[in-house]
Order: C-alpha cells, then structure tokens, then sequence
C-alpha cells in the first residue's frame, strides 16, 4: 500500500513540476520559438507605369529569373519552359538552388524549391503581373514556406531581402508608385 502511495505522490509531483515549467516556459517568451507546422509567408508588389506585357517580358521568363533577382547570377532550364520545368539557380558567393515549375498562366508562373542552401523548407512562390489598365501594372512576389534552422524572423528576413532586391531593380527600370 505505501508503495502505491509514493508512486500517486510521485505522479501528481511530476506532473505539477511540468505544467509549472510549461508556464515558467511560456512566461518566458518561449512561445515565440519557430514553429515547424506554422508556414511563414513574404509578399512584396509595386505599382508600376507600364503596361503588363512590358513588364512580364522582363520579370516573367523561367529562365529570366537572374533579371528580376540581384543574388542571382545565372539560371539554367534543363527541361522546357512549361509546368514541370526544373531549373537551377546559380547563387553569388555559391550556392545552388533547384526549382520546379508547378503553375503557370499568361502572367503568372508558381514554382516550388526542391533543393537549396537557404533556411528555409515546403517553400512554395508565385511572381505574377497584373494589367491595372491605362497603361500601369502590378507586380508581385509572394511565398510560402517554414524556417528550417533558424528563428521565424530570420528566415523571412532572408526571402524578404531577395523580393525587395528585386523591387529596386524594377524601380531603377519603370516609374513607380508606392503603396501605403
């Protein structure tokens, strides 16, 4: 009987020492640790004074991803320009990226990373080019993806640096507005 009853006391200890530490844990701040299941999102637009067309020749090629992305230096399609389309992205200072083409319309293509240094993971992207008529457009990069090694925050900070790389590109090429 006074075994049963060290072993209940042990029990109902332990579990007021975990649920105390879950607290002390969350007090703390802990819940803002990444998260593996929650997916992070980047979405960067601009308006710009130029019609659609115009604009997705020069930032909608699969293969023209190294005019739109300054890390880039060169990128390879090995198979097609269609859904299915694999390429590989040559980073500065090293670095392969591989991705796949998994959608694509008139003025929008969404490609996933099969492979990459970056710190990132499930990283799903569309670029697109929206006609708002009288000659001006929308361009946007938008993505999906989970911190692989890194805080929630570091990881968008990486992809958030690429889109907005990319968005002084087009502003030194186009007149712009900016969005509030």
């Amino acid at each position: 009987m006074k075994v049963i009853k060290n072993l209940r006391y042990n029990i109902k200890h332990k579990i007021k020492i975990c649920s105390s530490l879950i607290l002390a844990l969350t007090l703390l701040g802990c819940n803002s640790m990444p998260s593996a299941t929650e997916k992070l999102s980047v979405e960067r637009t601009l308006v710009i004074h130029a019609a659609a067309n115009e604009v997705w020749a020069f930032t909608g090629g699969w293969t023209g991803i190294d005019n739109l992305a300054p890390t880039v230096i060169t990128s390879i399609l090995s198979n097609g320009n269609e859904i299915g389309s694999f390429r590989k992205v040559n980073l500065k200072g090293g670095g392969i990226v591989e991705e796949t083409m998994v959608d694509k319309s008139e003025t929008s293509y969404s490609y996933i990373i099969t492979k990459s240094p970056l710190p990132l993971s499930n990283y799903t992207s569309t670029i697109s080019v929206k006609d708002l008529g009288n000659g001006s457009s929308e361009f946007s990069w938008k993505s999906n993806f989970r911190a692989d090694g890194v805080s929630d925050a570091e990881a968008i900070k990486v992809i958030a640096g690429l889109y907005e790389g990319s968005l002084e590109v087009l502003k030194k090429r186009y007149s712009y507005t900016n969005k509030k």
